[in-house]
């Protein structure tokens, strides 16, 4: 399933069944590449964390979160996770057609003007079309985003970034 061994579900003992066990329970499946994840039993449950902060954040809509990792990822080239957020949003009811036109243009993605302005400043960031950077943080604070979204939305980006180059290196294959 990868070039790397990992803890698999039927495998898993301790600490890392325990939080198998509660995806289980919160999202229902434990896909493939959360699984990889345990290729570092250690890394796996500060991985969990981050993952759980940004899902539980009290002011990044968890609609403007799954965008901008399928964003991410589309833009990356990475059809495993770009299926795996789709899926996130079709479960949020987001349409086929809202997928398409937000993969076709993410200036265009249909949220709310505030948690577009802060997905494309994430995007622009990610793949080195961020310009202007003052006067763009200055329009997210107008919107009313602080430091600390600005921040915690933009080191999201960069995990997810970062994640897709791992997950496409080893190969992690798609479970659904």
């Amino acid at each position: 399933m990868s070039l790397l061994n990992y803890v698999k579900r039927e495998e898993a003992t301790g600490h890392i069944a325990e939080i198998y066990d509660m995806l289980e329970e919160r999202i229902k499946v434990i896909p493939n590449v959360v699984q990889f994840y345990t290729a570092s039993p250690e890394l796996f449950g500060k991985l969990m964390g981050l993952i759980g902060h940004f899902i539980d954040h009290p002011k990044l809509e968890r609609e403007m979160v799954a965008y901008t990792r399928m964003l991410i990822s589309h833009k990356s080239k990475a059809e495993y996770c770009v299926k795996l957020q789709s899926g996130i949003l079709r479960s949020m009811e987001i349409s086929e057609q809202d997928l398409d036109v937000a993969k076709e243009d993410y200036t265009k993605v249909r949220l709310n003007d505030k948690n577009r302005a802060l997905v494309c400043f994430v995007l622009d960031m990610m793949f080195d079309k961020l310009e202007n950077a003052k006067s763009r943080i200055e329009e997210l604070k107008e919107h009313g985003w602080t430091d600390k979204d600005i921040f915690e939305a933009s080191v999201m980006g960069a995990i997810q970034k970062g994640m897709v180059n791992v997950i496409k290196t080893f190969e992690v294959q798609p479970d659904f």
